[in-house]
């Protein structure tokens, strides 16, 4: 996949959810893709994928603090637990789709405790 590919799939899914606000985008030299994608509760998720390195990683934000993610940094799958970011669990592979929607599904407990 290309970036150019994945900056497509990535504009249908935001304009399909009334969960995000709007995104930017930064493209470097077809090899690179990095997206803030920003959330209508002042939160974002940051994509990132390289064709070299086939590395892809999803991170959910607030106040400049990871409250989860997905990547495949080493090329094996893990997750960022929900509020335990420094753990690293195997999971299976995501797409931004469903990355999005298990943000949305962990969104009410953003704000639990605070």
């Amino acid at each position: 996949m290309t970036p150019s590919e994945l900056l497509n799939q990535l504009a249908l899914v935001c304009a399909n959810s009334d969960f995000v606000a709007s995104y930017t985008v930064d493209v470097d030299d077809e090899k690179t893709l990095a997206v803030r994608v920003f959330l209508t509760n002042d939160t974002w998720v940051n994509v990132f994928y390289n064709v070299d390195t086939g590395r892809s990683s999803f991170a959910w934000f607030r106040d400049h603090q990871r409250m989860y993610g997905k990547d495949n940094a080493k090329q094996i799958w893990h997750k960022h637990p929900f509020n335990a970011t420094h753990l690293h669990e195997p999971c299976e592979p995501v797409d931004f789709e469903t990355f999005l929607r298990e943000v949305e599904n962990l969104y009410p407990h953003a704000y639990e405790g605070n």
